[in-house]
């Protein structure tokens, strides 16, 4: 090592015959010492344009600092990486430099880098100026367990075809036809295009917000006749161009990211977002976290083929709340997270407009709170999948409070849900139960420890349960089923029978007993639909409700049609199927046999009190009816309760049967007291069964 510094190399005499010397730091003796030579490269124009990389010496001489493995250290560049100074004109003198040399990239050492923005004339960047734009021909950076932080806002790494050059929008001037491979332009657009050029096709939008849309891709344009321009890949849908108001009915030329990778290094706030890229293709991004980032650690839109290993966000509120999602993804499709992580965020995932995202050993801590220290509760959503994303979900882990949504699948408009599958194993540990849990979601094992408490579900094999109603006037009918988990649900009501306020069926209650869940034929959802089988969204605990303590709950049906609706002499029904989950580790009561059976109509047991006079009930108040029934043992199973016209307003709270009896509790939850008419009352029940 020479006894001299970089800043010394203009006052040394280096005759010819020593063609490359190693300083001994850079300005301070230790710090970045550096290799330089002296060759055809060393130039007075190099040295004018990257002074803090070329020197020249006493006689004459020029030096230019050697990459080490292909890149060059920032340090070198004059980086104190001590996290006050602003270590940002150095990153990006080290980056053009390496770019004039052609060497691989820049390199970091295990330093916190104060990197402020980047200030105008440096990049052009609308908005919020970033810590680093890439560059369209980077091919990766690896910033060695480096922190790049910053006391400004903006944001973070950043790459938009925009920032290197102009992006020419195309308008199409003929309807597109799925399967082409060929479009039309408007007159004049194809002179902008030769073969070869890279196009992004977006045809249509989405109702809520109109630049993103479901049908985009890449393609290269492989010949040009005219205005018609013919692309590598086909349409996979046709689109009238008059059915699009907006922009989205076009090809944009553009240069997207290619073949990048970054790696290693962690973004502290506060700023919006860590990692943003919008039109890239091929992108892997390994263990890159974020600390204090409002927006999320990755943010990607129109992407195709991305991947992310390890990476990581920390929302504390030390100094800055994360006020979105961990990672978010719009348009970005074949799109792979391994064992990605979060904690105090408000969600770990986010995908619209039509991403596509798979998830594999994710982890999330619910731990955000706002500025009193509570719990942002049911505002928490772990995925967020709307307007047409579709996540897997392979393995996940969720720690920390509970009171947040597993899954929205919903923003709000009609026709643009979202899908999401749990697999394998979900983990859920918590002080206390979850907002909600969508139990249809999920196909593996779920693994839930609420307050120590830790039960085990299978999802994949699924006990059936069925329940039909031949309707007839002026019925309220209680139906019980088993309790446990309701993993699936179905509803289905003949052609003929009209649902609704008003109507033949106007009611079909689903909930757990002694608290019913929400009205499927007349409620805000409206989900039984005549001459349809219909999927019921199914939640922990309740049907339609979110109580995890109601688990171990009866199912509960209550069937309710109007008086005089003609339904006696009709041959009119509605059923309901439910699939429930077990936990492998209890020992089973009822056989298959009994589970499948217990729901038909005819059941094998019925006591029938034909003019029962119910008891005078004050408002609020509630009654425990005893009802003898000889052949009724306390280990039974009670199918249904019918009550024939007069019992609205009244509300059955619990079922339990008894030697020789039935005990009911019937509870008055109006304003004023209730005492109805004699009305036939039928239970239907049968005897426990053993089996496996």
């Amino acid at each position: 090592m020479a006894d001299f510094l970089f800043s010394d190399i203009l006052n040394q005499n280096l005759r010819s015959g020593t063609d490359i010397i190693q300083t001994s730091g850079r300005d301070t003796i230790g710090l970045a010492p550096w290799r330089y030579v002296s060759d055809a490269l060393a130039t007075a124009a190099l040295f004018a344009a990257h002074p803090r990389f070329v020197a020249r010496s006493s006689n004459g001489r020029y030096w230019r600092a050697v990459p080490e493995d292909g890149r060059v250290s920032i340090d070198a560049g004059g980086a104190k990486g001590d996290g006050i100074a602003d270590d940002g004109p150095a990153m990006r003198a080290t980056l053009a430099y390496v770019a004039a040399i052609g060497a691989r990239g820049a390199s970091f050492g295990a330093s916190r880098y104060r990197i402020e923005r980047i200030l105008p004339g440096e990049a052009s960047m609308p908005g919020n100026t970033p810590i680093q734009v890439v560059r369209q021909n980077d091919a990766a950076v690896d910033f060695g367990g480096a922190t790049l932080t910053r006391q400004g806002g903006g944001r973070g790494i950043v790459f938009a075809p925009g920032q290197h050059g102009s992006v020419i929008g195309l308008p199409l001037a003929a309807d597109v036809v799925a399967g082409s491979m060929e479009v039309t332009l408007a007159p004049g657009g194809a002179a902008q295009l030769v073969v070869g050029d890279t196009v992004v096709w977006q045809l249509g939008e989405l109702p809520y917000d109109t630049p993103e849309t479901l049908n985009w891709s890449f393609a290269i344009v492989s010949a040009i006749a005219g205005d018609v321009v013919r692309l590598d890949r086909p349409m996979p849908e046709s689109l009238a161009l008059a059915s699009v108001t907006g922009n989205n009915k076009r090809l944009l030329k553009l240069q997207p990211l290619r073949d990048w990778s970054v790696r290693n290094v962690t973004l502290v706030g506060p700023a919006e977002e860590g990692i943003s890229i919008t039109y890239a293709e091929r992108i892997r991004i390994e263990n890159v976290g974020a600390r204090m980032v409002g927006a999320g650690v990755v943010h990607a839109q129109y992407c195709e083929g991305l991947t992310l290993d390890d990476c990581w966000q920390d929302g504390s509120l030390t100094s800055q709340g994360s006020f979105g999602f961990a990672f978010t993804f719009g348009e970005t499709r074949n799109t792979v997270l391994n064992r990605p992580r979060a904690r105090a965020t408000k969600g770990l995932v986010s995908v619209e407009a039509g991403g596509q995202i798979t998830i594999i050993a994710g982890q999330f801590e619910n731990s955000i709170v706002d500025a009193q220290g509570a719990s942002l509760g049911s505002q928490v959503v772990v995925v967020n999948a709307v307007g047409r994303g579709s996540v897997t979900v392979h393995d996940l882990t969720v720690t920390g409070f509970g009171g947040y949504r597993l899954l929205e699948t919903n923003n709000g408009q009609g026709g643009y849900d979202g899908v999401a599958t749990f697999s394998g194993t979900l983990r859920l540990n918590h002080p206390t139960a979850p907002y909600s849990i969508p139990l249809n979601s999920i196909t593996g094992t779920l693994e839930v420890t609420i307050n120590a408490v830790r039960e085990i579900y299978n999802f994949e094999r699924l006990r059936h349960w069925r329940k039909r109603f031949v309707l007839r006037d002026g019925e309220y009918r209680y139906a019980f089923g088993p309790a446990g988990l309701l993993a699936r649900a179905r509803v289905y009501a003949t052609p003929g029978v009209t649902v609704g306020t008003g109507q033949q069926l106007t009611g079909l209650w689903l909930g757990r007993q002694g608290s019913n869940g929400d009205n499927l034929a007349g409620g805000p959802s409206q989900q039984v639909e005549p001459g349809k089988d219909v999927n019921i969204r199914t939640y922990a605990g309740t049907v339609a409700g979110i109580q995890w303590s109601l688990r171990n709950q009866p199912l509960g049906l209550l069937c309710v049609t109007a008086t005089g609706a003609g339904l006696n002499a009709a041959n009119e029904f509605v059923e309901f199927e439910g699939w429930f989950a077990e936990q492998p580790d209890l020992d089973v009561v009822l056989s298959e046999d009994a589970v499948r059976t217990g729901g038909v109509e005819q059941d094998p047991l019925e006591a029938v009190f034909p003019a029962y006079d119910l008891p005078a009930i004050a408002a609020g108040a509630s009654t425990v009816v005893s009802l003898p029934i000889p052949d009724m043992l306390a280990s039974d199973f009670v199918d249904s309760v019918r009550f024939i016209g007069g019992f609205a307003g009244l509300e059955l709270r619990s079922v339990e049967p008894q030697a020789a009896s039935l005990r009911l509790v019937i509870a008055n939850p109006g304003s004023s007291a209730i005492d109805r008419v004699p009305t036939e009352l039928a239970v239907a029940f049968h005897h426990q069964t053993s089996g496996t």
